[in-house]
């Protein structure tokens, strides 16, 4: 299910950039619309949601449940550009976990997703024609692949190593659920889905740690 509309959010977020005016068309795709999922209880029980599924070609999947969330639209519309992790969400083989940064948090980022987590590396006209987009778009699949867990469910204390390589955890103290290592908080997490799950999160994965 794809529709023509760019985000909003999107654009409003990264046009605040003149070079990135240049690289959207390349590298950013379109995305979809929709209501997100009402809130669930944290880690709940995969099993309901995967017996109500009818079948595969039936069955909605984390691309599709990722597309029409609304609060974190900027990193959705992001992951689109990045084909070899969108793939995999749409993979039924697949099961991952998405960290999905609020627009929040999205919007708060000291530096742009495509820029180099070394600031050092990111002087004026650093991402300037082709070799520059290309340094562009591999820093911001880096980045998305930060936010992935290639399991689902992803059980408490066990520690994952996301796509990137960023070996993370997580676990619950008095309510409120942190992902290790920067104790993040997990705002919400969404309905299953039968190759996986998304939370929600109030900030973002340090893949440069």
């Amino acid at each position: 299910m794809k529709c023509c509309l760019y985000s909003p959010a999107l654009l409003a977020f990264f046009l605040s950039s003149f070079f990135f005016s240049s690289l959207a068309a390349a590298i950013l795709p379109v995305t979809g619309w929709g209501s997100p999922d009402s809130p669930q209880e944290p880690f709940q029980d995969m099993a309901s949601a995967h017996k109500s599924a009818a079948g595969p070609q039936d069955a909605p999947i984390v691309s599709d449940a990722l597309s029409v969330q609304r609060d974190v639209s900027i990193f959705s519309d992001i992951v689109r550009g990045a084909a070899s992790v969108y793939e995999r969400l749409e993979d039924f083989g697949l099961n991952t976990t998405v960290l999905a940064p609020l627009n929040s948090a999205m919007r708060a980022l000291p530096r742009k997703p495509w820029e180099d987590p070394n600031p050092d590396n990111n002087v004026q006209g650093a991402f300037a024609g082709l070799p520059g987009e290309k340094k562009a778009a591999e820093n911001l699949e880096r980045f998305v692949k930060a936010h992935m867990v290639p399991v689902s469910p992803f059980p408490e204390n066990e520690k994952v190593q996301t796509l990137e390589g960023v070996t993370v955890w997580w676990t619950t103290e008095n309510g409120i659920t942190k992902i290790f290592p920067g104790g993040i908080e997990v705002k919400e997490v969404k309905g299953s889905v039968p190759n996986g799950q998304i939370w929600t999160l109030t900030g973002v994965i340090n893949y440069a740690a």
